[in-house]
Formats: C-alpha cells, sequence, structure tokens
C-alpha cells in the first residue's frame, strides 16, 4: 500500500470514529429529558430574538446585546461545545472559523431548536428548513421540454417586490441558512439583484439556478458583489442539436457563453443535466465538456415528469439504464477533475457496492463493525427531506413540499 492510499485510509477511519462517538453523544445525550429542558431553555425564542445565534455569535467573539437568560444560555451552549470538541477530537478554534460562516451558523442553529422542539426523532425535523427553493418568477425567455414549472410569461400574482423583501426578512428571523433560485428564469425580475443584497443583509446564503443566456459578465460581476455562492447552469446536451432539441434554438451557444463568464468568476460553478432518453448516451461527453470549460460540478437530475415534462414522460429512462449511469459515474468520479453529483436517492448504494469515491463511498455498510455509524446517519437524515428539511416557495408565495410536488401546504 502506497503512502496516499495508507494516509487515506487513516483519515477513513478517523471519520467513522468521529462519527461513531457523534451517535453515542447525540443520543444518549437527548434521551435524558433534562438535558432536553436545558437545550430547550438555550434555544428559546423570546424577546432577544433567537436565543441560540445570539450565544453562538458570542462564542466566536462577538458582542451581541443579551439578556440575563441569554448569557446563562452561553455558559451551558459553550461547555457542550468544547466538551463535544473534546471528544470529537476537533480543536475549538476549527469550530470558531466554522461558525464564522453564517450559513453553517445558521445549520447548527437550526439543527439544535429542532433537536429541543422534535427531540432525537429518526428521520430528524429541523425546526426552520435549513434550504428554501424559490422559483423566484413564472417568467422565462426558453420554453423547455421538460420544465415542472410550465415557465413561460411572468403570473400576474406574483410577490411584489415589498412582498418579496418582506418574506426575506421573515426568513431571515426563522433562521434559514439558504435559499436556491430558481424559476423560470430568476434573472429575467428587474428587482433580482434588490432581493440578492436583502438576503446579503439578512445573512442568508444563497444560490441561483439559471439555463445560462442572461449570465452577461456583468450580472456575473453582480452575483459575485451580492455573495452568491453557487451558480448552477444547466446543460443538457453536449452539442447544440441535443441541447436546442429540449430548450430552444440557440439556447446551446448562449448558455456556453454563460458557462464562460461564469468559470471567470470566483464563484463555484457547477452544470446540471436533466437525463432523458434523449441525453442519456450524451453523459460522458457532457462531463467532458464540463471538464474542459472549468465548471467545478457536474450534476445529475433525475427527470421528474411534472408541469411540461408530463408531455414527454416516455423519455424518463429505464430503471436498469439508470443504474448503469450511476455505476458510470461512480466510477468515473476516481478519475475525474471535478465532483460528479447526483439526486438519485440509490447513488450512495451504487458507490458503496461500485468501491467508488461518490456518495458515501467510504462507508462500508455491509461490515458488521461499522455498519451501525451508517445506520445511525442514515435513519437520522432520513430519504427525502421535503417539508421536514427544505421546502418550497412559489412565485405567489405559496409554500408546497416540493418543487416537484404543486400541493400547497401554506
Amino acid at each position: 500500500m502506497n503512502q496516499t492510499d495508507h494516509s487515506g485510509s487513516g483519515q477513513q477511519k478517523a471519520e467513522k470514529h468521529a462519527a461513531n462517538v457523534m451517535a453515542e453523544t447525540v443520543e444518549r445525550w437527548l434521551g435524558n429529558p433534562l438535558a432536553r429542558k436545558v437545550l430547550k431553555f438555550c434555544t428559546k425564542r423570546d424577546g432577544c430574538g433567537r436565543r441560540i445565534d445570539l450565544v453562538l455569535r458570542r462564542y466566536i467573539g462577538q458582542n451581541p446585546e443579551m439578556c440575563f437568560r441569554c448569557r446563562a444560555a452561553c455558559r451551558i451552549i459553550n461547555f457542550i461545545l468544547n466538551k463535544f470538541a473534546g471528544r470529537m477530537g476537533i480543536e475549538k478554534n476549527v469550530i470558531e472559523e466554522n461558525l464564522k460562516d453564517f450559513m453553517f451558523r445558521k445549520g447548527l442553529g437550526s439543527v439544535l431548536e429542532g433537536l429541543a422542539e422534535f427531540g432525537p426523532a429518526k428521520p430528524f425535523t429541523s425546526y426552520s428548513p435549513f434550504l428554501i427553493v424559490w422559483n423566484y418568477t413564472n417568467a422565462c425567455n426558453l420554453r423547455c421540454k421538460h420544465c415542472y414549472q410550465r415557465a413561460g410569461k411572468q403570473t400576474p400574482d406574483e410577490l411584489t417586490t415589498k412582498e418579496v423583501m418582506d418574506a426575506i426578512d421573515r426568513m431571515g428571523k426563522m433562521g434559514v441558512a439558504y435559499i436556491a433560485l430558481s424559476g423560470g428564469e430568476p434573472l429575467i425580475r428587474k428587482d433580482f439583484f434588490e432581493a440578492a443584497r436583502r438576503m446579503q443583509k439578512n445573512e442568508i446564503a444563497f444560490s441561483i439556478a439559471t439555463n445560462g443566456t442572461l449570465l452577461t459578465k456583468e450580472n456575473v460581476k453582480k452575483l459575485e458583489e451580492v455573495g452568491c455562492r453557487y451558480i448552477q447552469i444547466s446543460l443538457d446536451g453536449a452539442t447544440a442539436k441535443t441541447h436546442d432539441w429540449l430548450r430552444g434554438k440557440g439556447a446551446f451557444d448562449k448558455a456556453m457563453t454563460g458557462i464562460k463568464n461564469a468559470v471567470e468568476s470566483k464563484i463555484t460553478v457547477g452544470l446540471a443535466t436533466t437525463v432523458t432518453s434523449e441525453n442519456v448516451k450524451e453523459v460522458p461527453k457532457i462531463i467532458d465538456l464540463a471538464e474542459k470549460v472549468g465548471a467545478d460540478i457536474w450534476m445529475h437530475y433525475n427527470f421528474i415528469p411534472a408541469g411540461r415534462g408530463e408531455d414527454i414522460v416516455r423519455m424518463d429512462i429505464e430503471p436498469d439504464e439508470r443504474e448503469r449511469l450511476l455505476k458510470y459515474l461512480s466510477e468515473r468520479t476516481k478519475r475525474s477533475k471535478i465532483k460528479l453529483l447526483s439526486t438519485a436517492p440509490q447513488y450512495g448504494r451504487v458507490s458503496v457496492q461500485c468501491d467508488g469515491s461518490g456518495s458515501m463511498s467510504h462507508f462500508d455498510i455491509f461490515s458488521q463493525q461499522e455498519g451501525s455509524n451508517v445506520k445511525f446517519l442514515a435513519d437520522f437524515v432520513g430519504g427525502c427531506g421535503e417539508g421536514r428539511l427544505y421546502i418550497a416557495l412559489q412565485p405567489n408565495g405559496d409554500i408546497t413540499p416540493c418543487v416537484f410536488m404543486p400541493k400547497i401546504v401554506i
């Protein structure tokens, strides 16, 4: 075994040990009724706002205004975090550096609030959604055959600019960590960058999913300035013929220009392919293209026959074809220059079986020794997180469990 292999093996063992310690600590501590009461006290929302957010800010050296109850919660959380870090073998400064990222801080706060409110339920439910997928507008300059939103013209019931800003303020107070802006084409709305600045002010991290045709150099620069963390650009073919068949004439060339502008920025760039029977054989060439243009990530999306996709349901790939695709991705990720990801829930299982380096690949779920660790994580996180870890926000303000499930819950 060479040095790199040995080092990797040691890292994997350390990760497994840390996860086991975390599993044991969480289950034992939160199984104690007194511990739950203490956590509820530390995460209570009152006149000071989100107590846990104030506490975590104080932990990293900030000095927010606090009442005596919040100061008491500070001492408790400091003790818990330091004790936990010691058990996990993590230096305090590492925790502090992570908590300086408001996305991580809000996410951790929501985890602790969720544990206080719902207990160590399996699967876990966060207090506030980690992620809100916001279909920012129904307006779009393309008419894609597989669009789940049937996007086209802006609808008259869409939120006004004032309502958009109010919604962002409310999400900020709730503790939402991340918003993924989609559509339609979100860049079409004239108030897009005003909304982005409002998210920045509320310390909500955000990304944008776009068809790429409006990613001019000017717009990409603006996205950098407002703190956009990720640009996801749709690319449904390695050639104009395939991509344009799904998205419209000229879409490929415009998207490639947008991709070029995006990768020249400091923002992480991902290319997303909705795989259908029309482009599944092109996937290797699409990944080649993603590597060539300098993207950071390539993402496989399952085709979900919602919206206009209902009209082309026959274009979904067969189960055995999807299995072959996932096996290919798991193998290719070992030698790819970029990250290869998939929304298919079975990708983790395929990666483990193929001994790839994709999702969960470093966990041996068939090992009796380590299986309990993976089982804990699987039980805790659960399967699809719709309505539990994330929700969808529609252009008119309706809330649905997922963009693919048009069932209004609020």
